[in-house]
């Protein structure tokens, strides 16, 4: 059985979380493979792994950010790197490891291990960086450095990791995430998320999860629920927004809250923080919206969307063009756009049948391209052509 050693961010439950976990989930079922998985703290991800009896251990994750580009921010990565090193040796406890599986460009620790211990390295991208330039330019080199095979998300990834270095065209492979089986939750369930917002069976609910932060939309959102007020047309909706705010923004909530008050719509907004168990939300919904300002990488709240039979509205840029297709799984809108927006779910909520017809292929659409069993098969490969 081969050794797999996945060095990950965090120990949180939104999108590159979930994909360690089921692709981890994945390697060990499958009999062939041992996931070692490394993160830096403990929380719902290491909590999930472990119910899955997947090896899961917490230590120092040497992290890449904006605030690394400065003297002060190389010394202390230099000294977090140094701890993180030798914890990973405690880890592997001379284990043999086949591949170091890097999941997001911001953990370093298993790129520079690999490279101490001469090891194969496989660089999982999540992001795209457009800005500050010097950011952009120099994760990409970083990871021809230090890397013998490049997995992203997306070709919209791919393209911008492309675009920066040409040079890991050989190397790099476009990998979907996928999802597990989805079970139906209980009717119970389903019915307590409406409940607690406040729909009935005639009302429609519209749906936007993920972190919150400056870029996932939910401000935007806000601003084409009250263009939708003031064509009186929102007499039958409920706006949801699911998600915790980013460290550093823990002001977000109530300056999104004070913004529906201030736009008279507070009565159709609910605000749920991170939950566990997205599903009773999403088969509890009508709508999915990922209006993000900034290009998705990806877009995993797409697809679960997707799985659940909702028709997905999102922004025309990122990841979410490789997931969305116009007019037959959802409708794709002009970013940072709340008019567009307001007028794309005007005409969803408008139309059952098409609802009902766009979520039924998103659903086919999801099983085929974005499943586990897809992106663990792909990766199986991409493993055997490192050694």
């Amino acid at each position: 059985m081969k050794n797999i050693l996945l060095v990950h961010q965090s120990s949180e439950m939104y999108g590159s979380d979930k994909v360690i976990l089921y692709l981890a989930r994945g390697l060990l079922q499958t009999n062939r493979f041992h996931p070692i998985v490394v993160l830096p703290d403990d929380g719902p991800l290491k909590r999930a792994l472990e119910e899955s009896n997947v090896e899961v251990h917490v230590a120092k994750v040497a992290k890449i950010s904006r605030k690394v580009f400065s003297l002060s921010g190389l010394v202390r990565l230099f000294g977090e790197l140094v701890i993180s090193l030798k914890e990973i040796n405690k880890i592997v406890n001379n284990r043999n490891v086949d591949i170091i599986h890097s999941n997001t460009l911001a953990v370093l620790s298993g790129a520079v291990w690999a490279f101490l211990k001469r090891k194969k390295h496989l660089w999982h991208v999540h992001e795209i960086i457009l800005t500050p330039r010097i950011v952009s330019k120099t994760f990409p080199l970083i990871i021809r450095l230090f890397s013998h095979k490049v997995v992203s998300n997306s070709t919209l990834t791919e393209k911008w990791l492309l675009t920066e270095e040409p040079a890991l065209a050989n190397r790099s492979v476009v990998i979907f995430n996928g999802l597990p089986d989805v079970i139906r939750p209980s009717d119970e369930s389903i019915k307590k998320f409406r409940h607690t917002v406040g729909a009935t069976e005639d009302d429609l609910v519209i749906t936007l999860a993920g972190r919150l932060n400056k870029w996932k939309g939910q401000e935007l959102l806000l601003e084409a629920a009250s263009l939708i007020k003031q064509n009186n047309r929102i007499s039958r909706l409920k706006f949801v927004i699911v998600g915790s705010a980013a460290p550093g923004l823990e002001f977000l909530p109530e300056q999104l809250k004070a913004l529906a008050n201030s736009l008279g719509i507070e009565k159709h907004v609910t605000f749920i923080e991170f939950v566990d168990d997205i599903w009773p939300i999403w088969f509890g919904t009508d709508i999915a919206v990922v209006p993000s300002t900034e290009p998705e990488p990806f877009g995993m709240v797409a697809i679960e969307a997707m799985a659940a039979s909702l028709p997905v509205i999102a922004a025309a840029h990122g990841g979410l063009l490789d997931i969305v297709i116009h007019e037959e799984t959802g409708l794709l809108f002009e970013p940072k756009n709340a008019q567009k927006l307001a007028d794309t779910i005007t005409t969803l909520t408008a139309d059952k049948k098409l609802r009902k017809r766009m979520g039924h292929m998103g659903a086919q659409r999801q099983f085929e391209l974005f499943s586990i069993a897809s992106q663990l098969n792909k990766t199986l490969i991409t493993y055997e052509a490192m050694k």
